[in-house]
């Protein structure tokens, strides 16, 4: 097979933006003594229910309004716009939701996004331990992000701004940056490379913190038109590196192959998933690390459902709405 000159000119440009997207967080300390030592955590928590059931392996998939969180450059991945509303319980009474809406303008596309998490309500006791009251912890995140395509791969950045409350606030910015690969081998594989929650400190008191940066190199692979495969390597900052894989199969009504890989494709889907993530291995007892779910489709509605159990500590469920509109402009 002949070498082509543009895909030679495409391969070169793709490593100068992945030198620096990786140089941005040169600084980062990803020693074993940082394990836990950030701040502002919940925006390690996945966002989209089928992202979620594929094992967080979703880098390089994310086409819908989620991609703001997972890899801004994915964003360019929608036909059209998108609009995503997920929410999911976690243990006793705290709950993550997200909002997000993505438009893809042609060569470029928009995007922005809410993340909130609570606590649920806790008692506060004072230095004797009697009740003093109750209170509710937060945190929540506010995402505006842009992306563009050239030369077959997208590059995106997202700026966030991000407010964590205990029993005093904290509030901070930061970036993620992403890049897509263009699609090879007949459009079946494309990869990924994000870097996120670059900059920031979060203050409580005196005490400062830094924001949990994560490091992440992902593909997605489709053997056929039913099926999709996805791997995610991650390096985040307070925590040892851990893989996660993802695996979607999907029926679909027509034989369109981007209708079977797009939720707003012609008529009716239901796509069945199972992932598998290293994160929690080792650090919680009993059955974790697998996660599973299923979606519907309808053409330009969808909805996603996904369970990840967490050994004897519990369970968490997501669900999340999608709504699809239009083409590119």
């Amino acid at each position: 097979m002949r070498n082509n000159p543009f895909d030679a000119r495409r391969a070169k440009a793709g490593a100068i933006l992945l030198s620096l997207l990786i140089g941005l967080p040169a600084r980062a300390d990803f020693s074993s003594s940082s394990r836990g030592a950030t701040a502002a955590d919940f925006l390690q928590l996945g966002v989209g229910a089928r992202a979620v059931a594929m094992g967080e392996a979703y880098s390089a998939v994310a086409d819908d309004a989620t991609a703001l969180y997972w890899n801004p450059a994915a964003m360019t991945q929608i036909k059209g716009g998108s609009m995503t509303l997920m929410h999911a319980s976690y243990l006793e009474s705290s709950y993550f939701e997200y909002g997000g809406y993505a438009r893809n303008t042609g060569r470029g596309a928009v995007g922005m996004g809410l993340q909130y998490f609570s606590a649920g309500s806790i008692t506060q006791t004072d230095a004797a331990g009697a009740e003093s009251g109750r209170f509710t912890p937060y945190d929540l995140a506010a995402s505006l992000g842009y992306a563009h395509t050239f030369g077959g791969y997208a590059v995106g950045l997202s700026a966030k701004f991000i407010q964590s409350k205990i029993l005093k606030t904290a509030k901070t910015g930061a970036v993620d940056v992403g890049l897509l690969s263009p699609s090879y081998f007949d459009g079946r594989l494309k990869v990924a490379f994000t870097a996120t929650n670059i900059g920031g400190t979060m203050k409580f008191d005196q005490a400062k913190e830094k924001l949990p940066l994560m490091l992440r190199a992902g593909s997605a692979y489709r053997p056929s038109a039913r099926w999709l495969l996805s791997l995610d390597t991650v390096m985040p900052r307070d925590d040892r590196p851990y893989a996660a894989a993802g695996a979607e199969y999907k029926l679909v009504q027509t034989e369109d192959k981007y209708a079977s890989r797009q939720f707003h494709g012609e008529g009716w889907s239901f796509a069945g998933r199972a992932g598998f993530n290293t994160q929690t291995l080792g650090g919680i007892d009993g059955f974790t690390g697998i996660s599973f779910g299923m979606g519907i489709d309808s053409g330009r509605y969808a909805m996603d459902y996904a369970f990840v159990p967490f050994g004897g500590v519990g369970q968490a469920h997501r669900l999340s709405l999608h709504y699809h509109f239009g083409e590119n402009d």
